[in-house]
């Protein structure tokens, strides 16, 4: 049951379609897939793959679920951690790493937050997201790059030590995922302060 893994690998030598650049690969970005028309339950089937050839070691950092359920359910391949403090996909082994989890779709939506980072080198790694019903059927997306994955997206490393990896969209369905970026706690403070100092402008304004 949702076992796909030798199918995507075929897929991550499949050179992508034009990608839209997220942002850096430092960058948290909080991942929602609507399942209001998917039924009760199902899974969730989470990988990262490194190209085959020459592969640069990735690791993608997963946290604040919505939606998952059953933490026994888990099934790790590369990946350590657990529900509670968060999950970590890491290829720096095997090129290859997977989590699938048992996931709540009659809540309507299921979530995390993903972190993406990865050792300099030459060749992109992979990100998909692919959702299953109760019975481990596969739930097909047609809009995705691959036809069946809910999410791709595809990690850029840094040319050289020290740079900056990339990390763009390379397929998805908008009409049932939403990605959006998480501040970082300097851009929360940046705010604040700005409304703080507007709030300021304001009161000097008012007459006395």
């Amino acid at each position: 049951m949702l076992n796909l893994s030798t199918f995507r690998r075929g897929l991550l030598a499949v050179a992508l379609g034009t990608c839209a650049t997220l942002a850096s690969a430092a960058s948290t970005f909080h991942v929602e897939l609507n399942t209001l028309t998917l039924g009760s339950s199902g899974w969730i089937d989470i990988q990262l793959g490194s190209a085959p050839m020459d592969p640069s070691p990735a690791w993608a950092k997963l946290s604040h679920f919505g939606g998952f359920i059953n933490p026994a359910s888990a099934v790790l391949s590369d990946v350590t951690g657990n529900l509670a403090s968060g999950y970590t996909l890491d290829t720096t082994l095997n090129g290859w790493s997977e989590l699938k989890h048992e996931v709540n779709y009659a809540g309507g939506k299921i979530s995390f937050d993903l972190t993406i980072d990865g050792a300099p080198g030459n060749n992109n790694s992979s990100f998909s997201v692919a959702l299953f019903d109760a019975q481990g059927g596969l739930l097909q997306y047609p809009v995705s790059s691959d036809g069946f994955s809910a999410l791709n997206l595809e990690f850029v490393p840094a040319a050289t030590a020290g740079g900056q990896g990339s990390l763009l969209l390379s397929g998805y369905d908008s009409g049932l995922v939403q990605i959006t970026a998480v501040p970082e706690p300097s851009s929360w403070l940046m705010l604040g302060a700005g409304v703080a100092l507007l709030g300021l402008v304001r009161r000097r304004q008012l007459p006395a």
